[in-house]
């Protein structure tokens, strides 16, 4: 074999190890994580995680009374034909996105490759990595994420990414969750899930996430170059003690979510970053439930919806 068919033999192999590692996973805590870009999301991603995923859709679509999305798409020149979903998690929001427009074209992209095998014709799911340089032959029309707080070590990369990747006009909508929690009240003090959260964003800056990035991404959408951005509030309780038949229905799910999502959220920061045990994550999670159960206690995360415009014509 002379040196060129030494390093053919070379680099099919290392495309075949990265192939595979694509489709492999890694134990830790008795969670499931993935193994491509090993340790870039902080979530596992097992079935108890997806379906936790899955019930955080339907809390965003309560929240916007069945809309999958905010931002005016309806009103894009030209109409909607190229969409992409980052961070698309088990997929449902970019199948359901494609069903309900069935003449756009939607990629969702994640870390992980458990989206279904059977989805709409005019969807598909790619392993990538946001952070990495985008490689897309089509221009879109509408890039949108959702829940990404955790997901990247820089976001404005990506937001840079999404800027370059949208045709003139095309629009990037972001839906996300700004932590840590709040409290209407003093109902949070002393208590076990205030002491969580702390040490929950203490942890994540130890891994290079800072969780407080949502309230700041409108001023750096404006600072990658997108037009006419808008910001949007909205609020979930932790739990039902909040005035109101919809806040109270949000406060229910918005409950299912985080305890669902409570040990996901804890294993790999507490353990990692805070050198606790696992055991040790255990027994300190009990009483963090307990408090997420109890509607004494007046807690609540803000949601923004940020989206913005890439203008028709780049400024030079």
């Amino acid at each position: 074999m002379g040196d060129s068919d030494s390093a053919i033999g070379s680099m099919e192999s290392s495309t075949q190890s990265l192939r595979d590692s694509v489709y492999e996973y890694v134990e830790e805590n008795g969670r499931r994580f993935h193994k491509y870009k090993q340790g870039n999301y902080l979530l596992p991603n097992d079935e108890t995680e997806q379906d936790r995923l899955d019930l955080q859709h339907h809390l965003f679509t309560l929240t916007f009374d069945g809309k999958l999305h905010i931002a005016p798409i309806e009103e894009l020149k030209g109409g909607i034909h190229n969409v992409l979903d980052i961070g698309t998690g088990t997929g449902i929001w970019a199948i359901d996105f494609a069903v309900t427009y069935p003449s756009a074209n939607v990629v969702g992209t994640d870390l992980s490759p458990i989206q279904p095998n059977f989805v709409p014709a005019n969807c598909s799911f790619e392993v990538d990595d946001a952070e990495d340089e985008w490689v897309f032959p089509q221009k879109f029309d509408y890039i949108h994420g959702r829940a990404l707080m955790s997901c990247f070590k820089n976001h404005k990369t990506v937001w840079e990414h999404a800027f370059k990747a949208l045709r003139p006009g095309g629009i990037l909508e972001l839906q996300d969750l700004q932590m840590p929690l709040r409290y209407v009240d003093s109902t949070g003090e002393g208590t076990a899930m205030k002491l969580w959260n702390e040490r929950f964003m203490a942890g994540a800056l130890v891994l290079g996430r800072d969780f407080t990035k949502v309230a700041k991404y409108k001023a750096v959408l404006e600072e990658v170059g997108f037009a006419d951005v808008v910001e949007k509030l909205y609020y979930w309780p932790v739990g039902t003690w909040a005035r109101g038949k919809k806040m109270k229905t949000l406060g229910a799910w918005y409950r299912e979510d985080c305890l669902a999502g409570l040990h996901a959220a804890s294993s790999l920061i507490f353990t990692r970053a805070l050198k606790m045990t696992p055991d040790a994550v255990e027994v300190f999670l009990v009483d963090v439930r307990k408090d997420m159960r109890d509607n004494r206690i007046h807690a609540y995360v803000p949601v923004y919806i940020v989206y913005g415009r890439k203008p028709q014509e780049e400024l030079t």
